[in-house]
């Protein structure tokens, strides 16, 4: 099962790339972006398109930070409990009478 799954990952992976290939093979022409009155210099479409996916995912992780941190403290305190508890209860379990 695990051979399959791991081929169809592979597949999944080399299908993607195939894809990016064949965009950035249809996607060079030139472009010029302008955004308030600033332009940028003549650059391929693809690397526009990727430098903008590059560009939203670094800012999409930076975004995410807070969270993540947020979710971490929780989870610390989360873990104290569960061992607070567990003491609790193996020391419940001591004083109880023993049953044969």
């Amino acid at each position: 099962m695990l051979r399959v799954k791991r081929f169809m990952v592979f597949l999944a992976a080399i299908l993607l790339f195939a894809i990016v290939i064949v965009f950035a093979l249809e996607n060079l022409q030139p472009i010029r972006l302008t955004f308030l009155g600033w332009q940028t210099p003549e650059w391929p479409l693809v690397l526009v398109v990727s430098l903008a996916f590059v560009i939203g995912g670094a800012i999409g992780l930076l975004l995410s930070i807070p969270f993540r941190a947020r979710t971490r403290m929780h989870l610390s305190g989360l873990r104290s409990e569960v061992t607070r508890f567990r003491k609790e209860n193996e020391a419940l379990r001591e004083q109880s009478p023993k049953t044969p």
